[in-house]
This record gives C-alpha cells, structure tokens and sequence, in this order.
C-alpha cells in the first residue's frame, strides 16, 4: 500500500514537472512571438466596447473583498488574482487555452475598484458592471446582495448568449475546456409538469438548462467521483451551464423573497439547487465527470480532472497537497507571462 501510494505521488509529481517545464518553454516562445501593445493598461478611461451578442461565453464573478477597514491592495487579493489566472489559462496558456474564439467575461460589483477592472481587461477579459439588486429576504446581508447580484447573470439583457458557462474565480484548468459546451446534457430542455410548483412561485419558465456537477462532499474520494446510485441530488455552483432568458431570470428573482423554502447557509447555491431538484419542474442535469469537482484531492489530478475547484491559499491537507503546488504553479506561470510581456 505504501509502494502504492509513493508511485502514484511520484506520477503525479513527474506530471506536475513536465507541465511546468512545457508550460516555461511555449510561455517564452510567446513572449517573443506575440509583443504586448503598449498602450495595454492605461491610467485613463476604459475604451473596451463588449460584444454581447454569440452563441457561447464563459463568465466569472468577481466581488470587491475589501471593506475599507484593512485596505489590501489588487494583487494581494487572492480572488482578484484567482480571477487573473482563469482568464489566463482560458486565454493565453499554451496548455489549456480555448481552442476557439469565446468571450471570457468578468462580472464585478460596483465596488470593484477600477484598476483591478483595468488589469483584467488588459489580460483580455471583458469586464461589464452587475449592479446591486434589491431583494427582500428577511435575513438581508452582504451575502444576500451578493446573491441577489450574481442573479443578474440569468438576465439576457445581460448576458445575452445562449449557452453559458459560469466558473468561480478560484478554481484552476488542467486541459482546455472548449469542448464541454458539447456535452449531452448542455441543451435547453422543456420543463416538467409546471403544476408540481406552487403558484406563489411565480410563472414556471417552459424552456430552461441547468448542467452541473454534484457536490463530492468528502475530501478523500476516487477518480472519478461518479456516485452510480445518484444519491446526491445537490450539486455544487462553482461551475455549471445555463441559458440566460428573462422566464427564467423572473422565476429566480420569485425566490429571493422565500428564502425559508431553501436557505442552508450558502443562499446563492441553495437558491439555484431549489429551483432545479430533482422531482421538481426543472430538475438539473449532470456534467460529465471528467469536467469538474469541488474539493479536489491528488487522484483528481493524477486523473485529468479539467476543473479543480480550489482555494490555493488555503491550508492544504495530505489527500490534496499535489494540488495545492499545482494551482499555486498556475498563479506564477501567469504572473510570470504577464512580466515578460510588460517589460
């Protein structure tokens, strides 16, 4: 069993090499190939103009985390930077960039502040402003207006694509990632039996798509984490795939102000679990497992897990110490290719 377990640490590690290694040798080959354009972060207004109009778009969220107590600047934020190294490695990494053209999108709140909204758009990105939206649940905080805000993203006007991918910011690729908007169970669906949901929920849209990855729930799970018997019928809402229309942005917002209904301690994910269970009119579907999982450990890496959904600053523990170094190598292989592209 030891003999086993130092094997796998040991492919694992030589895995971890070579993708540093390549990752070095095409970043440098990029340097020299592509100059950046000087004029690439400015101190002035942004000029960017944001097309909103396509059929695919990959989108992320970003809050401000700074309640002007302990001021920390841009770089120390570890969501901002977690935010810089999705759009790099969506964008520009040798090893797991898209493999067509789709819009990279970051939503921020109006706190934001603005040179992180610069820096973003300078690595790419398409940065649009998510206003706050009012909401009445009893128990308003922070964490409800954030909820209420991220809501927005379902609003077409919005975000008017037809098939959506959203990802939070700290997670990090290990292969690109294109392909997943071809999954089987990423096309809108008609809605079961709409007389299932009470009418005090509002109207039940007909057409909807809600494509997830169940939540793993342990640290210490096997590659992949594929629960046969469907026993889990929460899914986690780091990643899934929508369809942004305003039945289905109306029906959210009906939701907000019932709370009791769902509400278990992480009100945006409880919200969207609400909505699509399982035995309800809009019952979510599942990704396939290859794509993503929340509390990602050694064997997700060493399977070739594309999402590892991870918070690289965190204490890692033994069952995921290989991926702690893997994402923290992600965050400097994009610090280090923005340096040599800025000098």
């Amino acid at each position: 069993m030891i003999s086993q377990t130092a094997d796998r640490e040991e492919t694992i590690s030589k895995k971890l090499l070579t993708f540093c290694v390549l990752s070095a040798a095409c970043t440098l080959f990029l340097l020299f190939g592509t100059p950046l354009p000087p004029d690439a972060v400015s101190d002035g207004p942004a000029t960017h103009k944001p097309t909103y109009r396509g059929r695919y778009a990959i989108i992320t969220f970003l809050a401000s985390h700074d309640d002007g107590t302990h001021p920390v600047g841009d770089e120390q934020d570890p969501y901002f930077a977690s935010a810089r190294t999705l759009v790099y490695q969506l964008l520009h990494s040798p090893n797991t960039k898209l493999r067509y053209k789709i819009p990279v999108i970051v939503a921020v709140t109006p706190d934001v502040r603005e040179s992180k909204r610069r820096r973003l758009r300078a690595d790419g990105a398409t940065v649009i402003e998510t206003q706050y939206m009012a909401q009445n649940a009893a128990a308003s905080n922070d964490t409800w207006t954030e909820t209420a805000t991220k809501l927005r993203l379902f609003d077409p006007t919005i975000i008017p694509y037809e098939k959506v991918l959203f990802m939070e910011a700290d997670m990090v690729l290990t292969r690109p990632i294109h392909d997943i908007f071809g999954d089987l169970n990423t096309e809108p669906i008609l809605v079961n039996d709409t007389t299932k949901a009470s009418a005090e929920l509002g109207t039940i849209p007909e057409r909807y798509l809600m494509a997830a990855s169940p939540e793993s729930l342990q640290r210490d799970h096997a590659y992949p984490f594929l629960d046969p018997d469907q026993t889990v019928k929460y899914f986690n809402s780091g990643l899934f795939m929508y369809s942004p229309t305003t039945e289905v942005f109306q029906y959210y917002k009906s939701l907000l102000s019932q709370p009791e209904l769902y509400d278990t301690g992480a009100p945006d994910q409880d919200l969207i679990n609400y909505a699509h269970r399982w035995g309800g009119p809009m019952p979510w579907k599942r990704l396939h497992a290859s794509w993503y999982i929340n509390w990602p450990n050694n064997n997700d890496l060493a399977g070739d897990m594309a999402l590892l959904h991870y918070k690289w600053w965190a204490q890692e523990t033994s069952s995921n110490k290989l991926v702690e170094r893997f994402a923290r190598a992600c965050r400097w292989e994009m610090e280090g290719y923005w340096i040599g592209r800025n000098a």
